[in-house]
């Protein structure tokens, strides 16, 4: 079987941590939360680097793999032209107010997320939420989307030859 790698792509906040758990409790899609590689680097490590060897490491055992991100940097980048020379990839952009987004962020637990100020949550989130790629879903999660309806959309897209 094909290897296919999902990216969630949106502001912290937008749900993307959320959307990847329920793709991975529900699907044929294993979530790998990249949060935690970053949070136990080493100093001079480097996250992109560890980021597509966790990958490439899942992929021997899964045809399917989620990820998130910002979508957004020279770092980013850099992982994706890699990854596309690897893989198929599907790209979702999980949207919501950026409002929201700062609320969702100041309300959860701060042990599972890179810890940023309320002020580089804004920064960070409007680079995300200007990025623009040739999207394969949207899914716009500012109510929040129901879980059913994040679920079909996602096996939809799961359905569509990359």
């Amino acid at each position: 079987m094909k290897k296919i790698l999902y990216l969630l792509i949106g502001p912290k906040g937008a749900g993307k941590s959320h959307i990847g758990a329920l793709v991975n409790k529900h699907t044929a899609i294993h979530f790998l939360r990249v949060e935690p590689i970053w949070l136990s680097l080493q100093p001079g490590e480097d996250g992109w680097r560890k980021v597509e060897d966790a990958i490439d490491t899942l992929f021997q055992k899964h045809n399917k793999l989620m990820i998130e991100s910002l979508g957004a940097g020279d770092g980013f980048h850099g992982l994706f032209a890699a990854l596309s020379q690897k893989y198929p990839i599907k790209l979702i952009r999980v949207k919501a107010d950026l409002d929201t987004c700062l609320a969702r962020v100041k309300s959860r637990s701060r042990a599972e997320h890179i810890p940023v100020s309320d002020e580089q949550v804004m920064e960070y989130n409007q680079i995300a939420a200007a990025v623009v790629y040739d999207w394969d879903l949207e899914i716009d999660n500012n109510g929040p989307a129901e879980d059913a309806d994040i679920i079909g959309a996602i096996l939809e897209l799961d359905k569509r030859e990359p």
